[in-house]
């Protein structure tokens, strides 16, 4: 090992001996290389005390439109590396398949709603993720959890995300700088809004103060492990042991199946009910729908807020799309997911 990888490993070593990480009782166990570190790093710290471990997976074979439509083209992968986790750390695992329908559709929709709620959007992107954060969750409290651990902040801060890999060693040192101002991660908000609390490693005061300081190095963040090229590539080195350690960064929504949402959305909304709900909204409320799923999580958003009040709309700094605010630092509208929503600087 390197005496970089060793100075992280020791880092998070320190991180994970804390009393926040010390009060963890469960983890989100997604499989990825982030919760694989979390999690395995953390049972050696705490050993019996963390029991359980939570994953979400949408089985293709319960889904029945959505599979006899050829919407899955393979079975979501979280499962196959959280398993295999789960059985290394010996933990309880619990593993939830809750349908797309009842996640997003007729079934019992407080899971979505909570989620167009509390992150006060209709974007698809955001829900397809914080569906599955806010499901588990949910069965975290229901079983009687009290703090979890989650993998959050790592691909933020050590380059996981594929647009960010392709970075010049010049802009990625900036971009990572701008990203700690303007990161935001669901499961914070939704636990919460639900009575527990959650905790992730990665966003320690020790952490970020590395990967955006002595640790911001495209050569530290990018490059060759094992046959492949990765990003968060000094955590590959620091914990190559790990189950996750080769493992490619997939979104949460593309691990776990709800990736198919935008597809199915096309096929359960007919062209007629959109027409006429994006008609509405537009001359009702000023908003843009811009497609099926949207108008899906639209649906919600209008009886949570539009119907009776809700976030307010700013004057000139506002989304041209949905006219609400728009964050400071960013380009996304975090409302309905607009991209560009204002112009973009260098």
């Amino acid at each position: 090992m390197d005496a970089e990888a060793a100075y992280v490993r020791q880092l998070f070593t320190e991180v994970l001996s804390s009393r926040e990480a010390l009060a963890c009782d469960a983890v989100l166990l997604s499989g990825g290389l982030d919760t694989s570190i979390a999690s395995e790093t953390l049972k050696q710290q705490i050993g019996s005390q963390l029991k359980t471990g939570i994953t979400v997976t949408i089985d293709p074979a319960h889904n029945k439109l959505a599979n006899s439509s050829g919407l899955f083209t393979q079975q979501p992968q979280d499962i196959v590396y959280a398993r295999q986790i789960a059985e290394k750390l010996r933990l309880d695992h619990h593993v939830l398949t809750p349908t797309l329908d009842e996640l997003f559709f007729t079934g019992d929709r407080s899971t979505l709603e909570l989620c167009v709620r509390v992150r006060q959007t209709f974007d698809g992107m955001e829900l397809r993720n914080a569906v599955v954060i806010a499901h588990a969750l949910k069965y975290a409290k229901s079983i009687g959890c009290h703090r979890v651990c989650t993998g959050d902040g790592a691909d933020e801060l050590f380059a996981g995300y594929s647009f960010m890999q392709g970075m010049s060693e010049e802009d990625l040192p900036k971009y990572t700088v701008n990203m700690v101002k303007t990161m935001t991660f669901c499961a914070v908000p939704l636990a919460k809004a639900l009575g527990l609390e959650v905790w992730s490693p990665f966003l320690d005061p020790r952490i970020i103060e590395y990967a955006t300081a002595r640790g911001n190095r495209r050569d530290l963040k990018v490059g060759q492990f094992g046959d492949k090229a990765h990003g968060k590539l000094v955590l590959r080195r620091a914990f190559p042991e790990v189950v996750s350690a080769g493992r490619t960064k997939e979104p949460i929504e593309c691990g776990c199946g709800t990736t198919v949402m935008p597809a199915l959305a096309e096929l359960v909304v007919s062209d007629g009910e959109f027409e006429d709900e994006a008609r509405e909204a537009l001359e009702r409320f000023g908003v843009v729908v811009r497609d099926k799923e949207r108008l899906v999580y639209f649906r919600l958003f209008r009886r949570v807020f539009l119907d009776g009040g809700g976030p307010d709309r700013i004057g000139a700094d506002a989304c041209p799309d949905c006219g609400f605010g728009l964050r400071d630092g960013t380009s996304f509208c975090s409302v309905c997911g607009l991209y560009p929503a204002r112009p973009i600087t260098k």
